[in-house]
């Protein structure tokens, strides 16, 4: 009680240039304080107007009261290059404020372009994102020395001095590391996802998997059935070194059913499931599950929704997009519908979210997996209830919950709350508290546990449940400010989430961007570059140990806008040096350049008019390969025989070097996965009134396990229904590793 009547008191004292948000700044809320209010000399300003030796105290800017805390702020001249010394151009600042409670604070100061400051008055450090770090108030005193001394590399021009914010560390507590239900990993059963389809010139393409459980050395036999006739096994040797086959002597327009058996030391085991195909002289890599007439779908997610071993297919639709973000949010014109198809193309049900989420991938996450481990996956979606959208068409209000649907009927079997919009001492915000994602975590190594993230650009929290016995059960929470004084976690989030066990324990850490959270709820490492437009986890350079992460950093920076750091601790291991000003959301981290060892990294920049700037292309060891390439590289996808991605861009299939490859695409590409035939990849596409499957024909020249069971790109799949889309890495990349068994 008395320290509380102290902070009080304490605050009193600063009301005339602090605002505090919360009743107790030293518990929860930030203190602001308006440096104009603590700063001297007095005759180092002049009140809105411009001069190259004093600085503009400025409150006629347009919108002054929105983009400057108080409605004003200290304006340096112009420095178009580094000054001298301090005392050129405007006077140095001296911020003396009094009346902070004393304890530890992270500090902050509200600034634009660049700025130079000193802690002691003496020596002067570049400051362009206001970052002061943690600070231990012990007198109630803060100094800080403040100079127009530096020109701002990117765009030359006036700084800005605005406010100081100290925002309070809380105490640490500890969290216990997660013990799930689970008794060993949970692994969705696959069966060998037998495909069959027309080569061209009368041949059949047959392709299978191989899983995980087989024993080394296992072979395959394949059989053909005609039109009844008996079943004639097609192979002369048991096929040991691909899991496909091509078909050249398959009757004409005949219709015939394939199998594939599996030989062990044990014998001949019994017959897949069949796959059909009738021989012609044309290719046919498609499958195509009909939708109800000229619907497009944003998102789909992918599981075994009945547990027969087959991928099914949780689609999104509309496929349009409103970003919360001004200018680009509009009111929504209808509601977003999730659709459930089985893999042989039957609708299973429909869910129509209703107006509580507005449309938008960032309203909107889902995910498709098995969280109870029963053998069938199950849909985990934010949902909210009735229509509570404001007479703008925003929705601001009302209940939001992550709910668990049946994945064979769609009904809720679980909900429970979603991070709430409002945040305990921060001010509301509708485009930040908008965003949303869910990832999938192995949290103890066995369980797969469900991730619930709101918070992109500013806080960011998430909460850990698993899903047992029909309850949604929270396994820990985490905010971004419990790792105030470890490092900058606030703002560093991407528009996706990943998880990967990144130190080697066996249990998954999230990636939530430039910021890692441990298992057990706990903050790892921060690079604190910011916001990642993209990253892609996986192990990118096979000649180093353990996993890297591959980042595109969207605010400009000097250097390191892109970067490759390692996964276990964010050391920086290369960056780009030159500066950057927007790096945009289509990167590309893929094996697809054979001439260079492990995975290549791509990005373009933007220029402020978000209109094309520049582009790159290095290798996992940092060489420039590339800055020739204009837009996009495209997706890419395990597609022809060799061990390297092929490069997907619009309706092209084709490799680094240009040459295509067959067949043509149609439709916007939504997902590229191994989700049927051998570990080859399939191109999932969004035409008006279909799901297109693409698979490729090609005949390969290893066999490796099938993809889905890399537990990296296995949640990669899943993550992808919502956020923006990345084409899913991998823990080892083919070309790195030897063929399977």
């Amino acid at each position: 009680m008395i320290r509380t009547l102290l902070l009080a008191a304490l605050l009193a004292t600063a009301t005339s240039g602090c605002r505090t948000c919360g009743q107790n700044a030293g518990q929860t809320g930030p203190l602001v304080f308006e440096v104009e209010k603590y700063t001297t000399p007095s005759d180092a300003w002049q009140a809105n107007k411009e001069g190259e030796t004093k600085w503009n105290l400025w409150s006629t800017d347009s919108d002054a009261a929105k983009k400057w805390s108080g409605g004003t702020v200290l304006r340096a001249p112009v420095a178009k290059q580094d000054r001298a010394t301090p005392e050129d151009g405007a006077p140095p600042l001296h911020t003396h404020i009094t009346g902070i409670p004393d304890g530890r604070y992270e500090v902050t100061i509200k600034m634009g372009r660049t700025l130079a400051i000193s802690r002691d008055g003496k020596a002067w450090e570049k400051m362009t994102d206001g970052y002061l770090g943690v600070v231990e108030v012990k007198d109630g005193t803060f100094d800080l020395w403040v100079d127009d001394r530096y020109a701002h590399a990117v765009s030359p021009g006036a700084g800005y001095y605005d406010c100081i914010k100290f925002m309070p560390i809380p105490p640490r507590i500890e969290k216990k590391p997660v013990k799930g239900f689970a008794k060993v990993r949970v692994q969705e059963p696959l069966d060998r996802g037998l495909i069959a389809r027309p080569a061209g010139e009368g041949r059949v393409y047959v392709g299978w998997r191989l899983l995980a459980s087989d024993p080394s050395g296992v072979a395959f036999n394949i059989y053909r059935c005609c039109d009844g006739k008996p079943a004639q096994k097609l192979n002369a040797e048991p096929i040991r070194k691909t899991t496909d086959f091509m078909d050249t002597t398959a009757p004409a327009n005949a219709a015939c059913e394939y199998t594939v058996r599996a030989i062990t030391s044990t014998g001949e085991g019994k017959p897949s499931a069949a796959a059909r195909a009738t021989a012609s002289a044309e290719a046919q890599s498609c499958t195509v599950i009909k939708l109800d007439d000229g619907v497009k779908f944003q998102k789909v997610g992918i599981g075994d929704l009945d547990g027969d071993g087959r991928y099914d297919f949780v689609i999104k639709q509309p496929e349009d997009n409103i970003d919360p973000a001004l200018p680009w949010w509009t009111p929504s014109p209808n509601t977003y519908k999730l659709e459930a198809y089985s893999h042989d193309g039957r609708r299973l049900w429909c869910k129509d979210l209703g107006w509580s989420i507005e449309r938008g991938i960032w309203y909107s996450p889902y995910v498709v997996f098995d969280f109870d481990g029963d053998g069938r996956a199950e849909v985990a979606v934010k949902t909210g209830e009735g229509d509570p959208r404001g007479s703008d068409g925003r929705v601001e209000k009302g209940p939001e919950w992550i709910s668990i649907l049946d994945g064979r009927t769609g009904k809720v079997r679980a909900r429970a709350p979603w991070p709430s919009r409002e945040i305990p001492g921060e001010k509301y915000s509708y485009n930040m508290s908008s965003r949303n994602q869910l990832c999938v975590a192995y949290l103890d190594g066995k369980t797969p546990c469900l991730i619930v993230e709101r918070g992109t650009y500013t806080t960011i929290r998430l909460d850990a449940y698993q899903f047992h016995h029909g309850t949604l059960k929270k396994l820990w929470s985490w905010d971004s400010r419990e790792e105030i004084g470890r490092g900058k976690y606030n703002s560093q989030g991407a528009h996706t989430t990943h998880a990967a066990d990144v130190d080697g324990d066996g249990r998954d850490e999230i990636i939530i961007g430039s910021a890692v959270v441990d298992d057990n709820g706990h903050g790892l490492w921060t690079t604190g570059f910011g916001h990642p437009d993209f990253c892609f986890v996986g192990d990118i350079d096979p000649q180093r140990p353990g996993l890297e992460i591959f980042y595109g950093i969207e605010p400009h920076h000097a250097q390191n806008g892109l970067c490759l750091v390692d996964a276990r601790t964010g050391e920086l291991i290369w960056g780009l040096q030159e500066p950057t000003t927007h790096v945009g959301s289509d990167g590309v981290c893929a094996d697809f350049d054979p001439r260079h060892p492990g995975a290549e990294c791509h990005a373009n920049d933007l220029d402020k008019e978000r209109k094309f700037r520049k582009s790159w292309v290095f290798s996992a060891r940092g060489e420039l390969i590339s800055d020739q390439r204009q837009r996009s590289l495209g997706l890419t996808a395990y597609w022809d025989g060799d061990l390297y991605r092929e490069i997907v861009r619009g309706a092209k299939i084709c490799k680094f070097d240009e040459t295509t490859v067959p067949p043509n695409i149609v439709g916007r590409v939504v997902a590229i996965a191994d989700v049927l035939g051998d570990w080859r990849e399939e191109i999932i596409t969004s035409a008006p009134g279909e799901l297109r499957i693409y698979t490729t024909t090609i005949p390969a020249t290893d066999r490796r396990t099938c993809l889905m069971q890399d537990p990296i790109y296995r949640i990669d799949v899943a993550e992808a229904a919502q956020g923006y889309y990345g084409v899913p890495t991998l823990s080892v990349l083919p070309s790195a590793g030897a063929p399977n068994r």
